[in-house]
């Protein structure tokens, strides 16, 4: 889905009435998100909603690749030497190379809108406020 925003042309003589331009947020919008009012546990919990969606969405699959008895397990461990560090993992499916380009790219709404993924912008968000660098 392309962001687009439909205006009057403004320029004398232009034969065109709707111009359509592209208002996707760049990459440079991810700067921003560091400003935003979190908490610490509101951003956690961004990461545990993928893993929860993740596991909700391939569920099956999950079940039949690691038998009936799997169950989702979403572990946050802190480390405060040198600054700090956060590490969240789960045993989700975790983001499909298929999806990278979508996932990764700010205000991407996702194509099912069904689940706990609503907007495109929990994982950026709750990355970005937490730290400049962050990996997946």
């Amino acid at each position: 889905m392309e962001a687009v925003s439909k205006t009057k042309t403004a320029a004398v003589g232009d034969s065109r009435k709707i111009r359509t331009v592209n208002i996707r947020p760049g990459v440079s919008i991810l700067s921003v998100l560091r400003h935003l009012n979190y908490r610490p546990w509101f951003a956690m919990a961004e990461f545990v909603d993928n893993a929860l969606e993740s596991f909700m969405r391939h569920r099956e699959e999950l079940q039949r690749v690691n038998g009936a008895k799997y169950r989702l397990v979403v572990a946050i461990e802190y480390d405060p030497r040198d600054g700090g560090r956060i590490t969240i993992r789960d045993n989700a499916a975790g983001i499909y190379e298929s999806e990278y380009t979508r996932a990764f790219r700010p205000a991407e709404i996702p194509l099912d809108r069904s689940g706990l993924a609503e907007f495109g912008m929990g994982m950026k968000s709750a990355a970005c406020w937490f730290v400049r660098d962050w990996t997946v």
